[in-house]
């Protein structure tokens, strides 16, 4: 019995492994999910990625499109956040600066070249959408991004800094 005991622990081991390497879909065990749904590490090709994802919807279209939303908010916030850590860098670290609103759909849209580039349905019925920056638009999102952020904070980068040092702030990028 006790040479069954250590075997027993190395299959479990050996058994065991695959498993935590596979993805599952979180509302389903049944079915192996792409593996973005579990680490957006390991997907290349794009950065600041993000999904979204909805329930059944009576249209998939609907589920579609409103999927896809929540990823894109979610990749305006990526770039939100990456143009302001990257202005706090530049300024004196006094200065304050403030987040502009992700989920704004008017200044979503200004951020043209995010794609959608995979979707992914569990065997529930639940459709996943991954959004993200393909590298030949990466530069000019990310300058519309700081563009977004300079603007949300004009008033106070002018009373903080002065209007000169806010020019100059703009006309960079």
């Amino acid at each position: 019995m006790r040479q069954l005991l250590p075997l027993s622990i190395v299959f479990a081991c050996l058994f065991a492994a695959p498993v935590w390497a596979e993805c599952a879909y979180p509302d389903s065990d049944r079915g192996d999910a792409p593996a973005w749904v579990c680490n957006l590490d390991v997907y290349e090709g794009a950065d600041f990625l993000a999904y979204g994802d909805k329930s059944r919807l009576p249209s998939i279209s609907l589920q579609s499109r409103l999927a896809a939303k929540v990823a894109m908010v979610a990749v305006v916030s990526k770039l939100l956040d990456y143009a302001k850590a990257e202005l706090t860098a530049e300024l004196p670290p006094e200065t304050l600066l403030v987040s502009p609103a992700a989920d704004d759909w008017s200044r979503v849209a200004k951020f043209k070249g995010m794609r959608i580039l995979e979707k992914t349905a569990s065997p529930q019925r639940h459709l996943y959408v991954l959004a993200g920056v393909e590298p030949d638009v990466r530069d000019e999102l990310i300058a519309v991004a700081r563009k977004e952020v300079l603007s949300e904070n004009k008033k106070s980068l002018i009373a903080q800094l002065g209007k000169e040092t806010w020019q100059k702030l703009a006309a960079t990028k």
